[in-house]
C-alpha cells in the first residue's frame, strides 16, 4: 500500500515538473519572439539605402502598412511603395545618397523643386503650396533642411486626388524624399508626413 502511494506521488511530482517545464520554455519562445510585428519586410535594396543614409523608416503596425509593387512611370522611380487598407493611404519613398558629383550636390532644393515640377498637374486649376519646416521641427526629422510641397499629382503618376512630398536633407547623408497620395486626408497624415527621419 505505501509502495503504490509513493508511485504515485512520483508520478504526481514527474508530472508537475514535465507541465512546469513545458510552461517554461513556452514562455522562453515568447520572450524570445517579441510581440508580433505587422510591419512589411523590406526588400533588401531598400534596407541598404536606408542603412547609407542612415534613416530611420516608421511604419506603425496599427495602420498595416502592406508593400505594393511601385508602378511605372516617366517622372520618378520610386524605391518603395507602401499602402494602408485601413487609412486610404500610399506612401512612396525616394531616397538619394549624397554624392560630390551629382550636379545636384548640396541643392536639395533644386532637386525637390525639378521633382515637384515632374510630378504635379499642368491643369490651370493646379496649386501648389510650400511648408518650410521650422527649427524645432528640423530637430525632430533630425535634418538641415526640409520642405513639404501639397500638390494635385499627374494622373499618370498616381490616380489619387492628393500628394504631398516631404523631402529632407543632411549634409554628408543625402536626401530622403515620402511621398503622401491619397483623396481624403487621413486623421494620421501629420504623423505620417515624420515617417522618414535621419539618425
Amino acid at each position: 500500500m505505501e509502495q503504490a502511494g509513493s508511485y504515485v506521488v512520483r508520478s504526481i511530482s514527474l508530472f508537475l515538473t514535465f507541465t512546469t517545464m513545458r510552461f517554461l520554455f513556452f514562455l522562453a519562445c515568447c520572450i524570445y519572439s517579441g510581440p508580433a510585428s505587422s510591419q512589411p519586410e523590406l526588400p533588401a535594396a531598400f534596407t541598404e539605402l536606408l542603412s547609407q543614409l542612415e534613416v530611420h523608416l516608421a511604419l506603425p503596425d496599427e495602420a498595416r502598412f502592406r508593400l505594393k509593387r511601385s508602378p511605372e512611370n516617366d517622372y520618378l522611380q520610386d524605391q518603395l511603395t507602401v499602402y494602408s487598407k485601413e487609412e486610404k493611404l500610399e506612401m512612396r519613398f525616394y531616397l538619394v545618397p549624397e554624392n560630390e558629383h551629382d550636379i545636384y550636390y548640396q541643392r536639395p532644393h533644386m532637386r525637390t523643386s525639378l521633382l515637384v515640377v515632374n510630378l504635379g498637374s499642368n491643369a490651370e486649376d493646379a496649386v501648389t503650396t510650400v511648408h518650410s519646416f521650422d527649427e524645432e521641427e528640423l530637430a525632430v526629422l533630425n535634418a538641415d533642411w526640409a520642405r513639404m510641397y501639397t500638390f494635385r499629382p499627374k494622373s499618370s503618376y498616381s490616380p489619387y486626388a492628393h500628394a504631398q512630398l516631404i523631402a529632407t536633407y543632411r549634409a554628408g547623408r543625402g536626401l530622403a524624399c515620402s511621398i503622401l497620395l491619397f483623396d481624403q486626408a487621413p486623421g494620421s497624415l501629420e504623423d505620417r508626413q515624420l515617417t522618414l527621419r535621419f539618425d
